[in-house]
């Protein structure tokens, strides 16, 4: 038996509703990609936007959107995706980096409230593993937010989901999200005024920029699927947390009212991450470090600085975890989590 760490939750049927949509639509330019984004922004609640073929192509695209130009300041954590790093560097933006929660990895808001906030055009919330950070709160820093939820769609606060509170929000739609296109982003704006200013910025592209209707097709299935993953998802992890609680590691924790999705499983080693991946991979199970393609886990900074994201950093394991997970499979991984050293 092997089971991989990600798997994309695509079924025959999903595939035969693209294959109809490619043959029955009207396509012309951007039409499943325009009802794909139409069908993200609802199920969000948001007023709309567009779709792209690449991440760094849409973290730029929402830079501009917020007016963001060469020497101007941006918040990350070390745990974002380096491609915000990357983009930042190509724009001249300068990146300010605050640790993380050391309970889920999402921003610290002890940490943000440390900072000089007057010179930070911009905050990035990112939703690591599914895990909802503090947007609430950070709202009030009076900053403009940028949200990118492509690890956590479906997740919310108690009181509204994420995705609703900043300006501009990043879903990407890679093989192993929660929902996929093959690839791709969705950029969304909160309201009319923010949608037509990406509209505006995305106009003198070329259309190949966008994304092509045939993967929006499979997105379209995808988000229309979305509560059922999620909830197949949360189901698995219920059994998964039962089978860690005897053990001598430890969950990643989401505090207050909010309410997480499950992009995998992550575990906090004690100790011998390596001893652990070993006997996993043993039983056939594949597991990755959680954070490994991170600002931090691709050495774009030191970790000397953030002690809270070094550790994670070093003992967050993730686990498979996704709906097409068979029954024998599941209950493999849960007497593996139950015996692991």
């Amino acid at each position: 038996m092997h089971i991989p760490i990600s798997r994309p939750s695509i079924k025959r049927s999903d595939m035969d509703s693209v294959l109809s949509c490619m043959v029955t639509d009207s396509l012309g330019p951007g039409i499943l990609s325009n009802r794909m984004v139409r069908l993200v922004a609802e199920y969000i609640g948001v007023a709309g936007g567009t779709a792209v073929r690449e991440y760094p192509r849409a973290i730029k695209i929402v830079f501009e959107a917020l007016g963001l130009t060469r020497g101007d300041k941006v918040l990350l954590t070390p745990l974002h995706p380096p491609v915000y790093a990357n983009v930042a560097r190509e724009m001249d933006i300068e990146p300010v980096y605050v640790d993380v929660d050391p309970g889920n990895g999402c921003i610290s808001l002890d940490e943000v409230i440390k900072k000089d906030l007057s010179s930070i055009k911009a905050i990035v919330s990112f939703a690591p593993l599914g895990f909802v950070p503090p947007i609430e709160k950070l709202t009030e820093m009076d900053v403009p937010i940028i949200e990118d939820i492509s690890q956590g769609i479906g997740a919310n606060t108690g009181n509204r989901r994420l995705g609703t509170f900043g300006s501009y929000t990043l879903l990407a739609l890679e093989p192993d999200g929660i929902i996929t296109s093959g690839g791709g982003v969705v950029i969304l704006g909160r309201g009319r005024k923010e949608v037509n200013i990406i509209q505006k910025i995305v106009e003198p592209y070329q259309v190949d920029i966008l994304l092509p209707d045939f993967n929006a097709a499979l997105g379209i299935t995808q988000i229309q699927s979305i509560e059922r993953f999620l909830s197949k998802r949360k189901d698995i992890a219920q059994i998964f947390s039962q089978a860690l609680l005897r053990t001598r590691h430890k969950q990643l924790l989401q505090p207050d009212e909010a309410e997480n999705v499950y992009y995998s499983f992550p575990i906090l080693v004690s100790s011998g991450l390596k001893d652990v991946q070993a006997y996993c991979r043993k039983q056939g199970i594949e597991t990755v470090s959680a954070f490994t393609h991170s600002i931090l886990g691709m050495g774009l900074i030191q970790g000397k600085d953030f002690p809270a994201a070094q550790a994670l950093y070093l003992r967050c394991l993730l686990f498979p975890l996704y709906p097409s997970l068979t029954k024998t499979s599941v209950e493999h991984m849960q007497k593996v989590l139950t015996s692991l050293p």
